[in-house]
């Protein structure tokens, strides 16, 4: 049994909506790959991977993560852009590399296609057999991801076989764990995971892969790119959450840091502080949970407990709710059926109405949670 039409056509329809202003934004102001009004190029945050790419093969890698020399290389190929800096760890210079030297436009065009084909085929053990592979790439974040050219793809297909591995291939899953820290601030609940279930061997294997990455990129690339990496790309993602005008990016950040930043850095801090902690008081009552439903509560979490964090960050988490939605809709509450569409629909609230975006998605998380424990004590009856 599934979600009747009229869900569908409002939870997928909806989606559509919404990521379509995005696209037709972008439309109506390209010129080449120039979109005028914004100050980027299609793809907009591809370019740093294309241009980190290319930094690292000419090996003018002084550049990489000095801000002012990197908007100069920028705009000596593509001329005055909107503020861009390299944020990746030197690790993901082994996979910007791979689309350095295509034109521009044809390696964003592989970058999208083969993200896609990755992220669908890791997330198939995870859909319910009444909802198509094919519409994990069609949720909010995962559009929103498409628009901006990100590394969703990427992470979330990592995630994945992360949580389809750690039962049976502790291994596998070290190894994918250790790749994971290509954005290390997104897997506290995957360390925690590791520690928490005793997973030892992951734990050895995950370590030595992430040492593993730091050696080979220290040796190729050199190691000082750790330290500007650590010191100053750190202190740059500082000043650009704690920048007081009122920039376009914050319009896709779903931290409640970011989206309360009209008030006082304590009230924020601690509204935050407040929605974190009830969302890790949820999470701890479904920690237990099968990994394939642990994949979900843990990338909602992590949303939710990250100060810094973007709507193309989630598409595990906005998976999940239409997941849990196909997957447990006969036992669904109406409240819990409407909380799970309004999670599902954050990746694009928080661009429109940044404040509700945090509420929605804590609401996604406890309706996940509930059915869950339901679903686990409807078992347990059956058995006694």
């Amino acid at each position: 049994m599934k979600p009747s039409n009229y869900y569908n056509i409002i939870l997928w329809v909806g989606s559509f909506l919404l990521s379509s202003t995005l696209f037709l934004f972008d439309y109506n102001q390209i010129d080449g790959l120039f979109l005028k009004k914004s100050m980027v190029v299609i793809g907009r945050d591809f370019l740093n991977v294309w241009s980190g790419g290319n930094i690292a093969l000419s090996g003018n890698l002084d550049r990489l993560y000095d801000y002012d020399m990197y908007r100069s290389y920028i705009a000596e190929i593509f001329g005055p852009l909107a503020p861009y800096n390299y944020s990746y760890p030197p690790h993901s210079l082994f996979i910007a590399v791979f689309f350095a030297e295509l034109p521009y436009a044809t390696s964003l065009l592989l970058w999208t296609i083969l993200g896609i084909i990755f992220f669908i085929w890791a997330a198939r053990p995870f859909m319910p057999s009444n909802l198509l592979p094919i519409f994990a790439i069609l949720t909010p974040a995962a559009l929103v991801n498409i628009w901006a050219g990100h590394y969703g793809f990427v992470i979330g297909g990592l995630w994945f076989l992360f949580f389809s591995t750690m039962e049976h291939h502790p291994k596998r899953s070290g190894i994918y764990a250790g790749l994971l820290t290509l954005k290390p601030h997104l897997g506290l609940l995957i360390a925690f995971t590791l520690a928490y279930r005793k997973m030892g061997t992951s734990i050895a294997i995950a370590i030595a892969t992430t040492l593993l990455l730091v050696g080979a990129s220290g040796v190729i690339f050199g190691f000082d790119l750790w330290r500007s990496w650590i010191v100053d790309t750190s202190a740059l993602q500082a000043r650009i959450m704690t920048d007081p005008n009122p920039n376009f990016y914050y319009r896709m950040m779903v931290s409640p840091y970011i989206a309360f930043r009209g008030m006082t850095d304590p009230m924020r801090l601690c509204i935050h502080l407040l929605i974190a902690v009830s969302a890790l008081s949820v999470f701890w009552k479904a920690r237990n949970a099968h990994p394939h439903d642990l994949a979900f509560i843990s990338s909602s979490t992590t949303a939710l407990i990250l100060p810094y964090i973007f709507n193309y960050d989630l598409t595990v988490a906005c998976l999940g709710f239409a997941v849990f939605l196909y997957k447990r809709w006969p036992i669904s509450k109406s409240y819990e059926r409407i909380a799970l569409w309004l999670a599902f629909m954050a990746p694009l609230v928080v661009m429109f109405v940044d404040f509700v975006a945090p509420f929605c998605l804590l609401a996604g998380l406890c309706a996940q949670v509930n059915q869950i424990i339901r679903e686990e004590q409807t078992k347990q009856a059956i058995l006694a």
